[in-house]
């Protein structure tokens, strides 16, 4: 019994989940929860906020808070317009370190299938 004890909390199959920002200030869940890293952080981000400027956020059940979330800048063009730029924040880096390669893997697969538009 108490080798139970001493045991870490398993994985619940709902350990991830995304949750978008409501205009009213609300978060509420967007897509299936997933116990997967990889699958988490890429549903993550995938997510579109729900309106401009809106709130994207990756919540960690098993941890109990918030591992990634979506922060905005906004920067001002030469011609006078306001643009926001998306800026991933990962609390956990474990999960920064899975984005870094999922970001690697989406720039080289940019980067053969420019290569072979360009050999036809």
């Amino acid at each position: 019994m108490t080798s139970l004890l001493a045991e870490p909390p398993s994985a619940t199959p709902h350990r991830y989940q995304v949750y978008r920002q409501a205009k009213n200030g609300l978060h509420h869940n967007h897509g299936p929860s997933v116990v997967s890293p990889e699958d988490a952080v890429a549903s993550f981000l995938q997510t579109t906020p729900a309106f401009e400027g809106g709130g994207v956020r990756l919540w960690d059940h098993t941890e109990m808070r918030v591992a990634a979330s979506a922060e905005w800048q906004v920067e001002t063009t030469r011609m006078g317009f306001a643009v926001r730029h998306r800026s991933n924040v990962f609390y956990d880096p474990a999960l920064a370190l899975v984005a870094s390669h999922i970001a690697e893997r989406e720039q080289l697969e940019q980067a053969i299938t420019n290569r072979l538009r360009m050999a036809v």
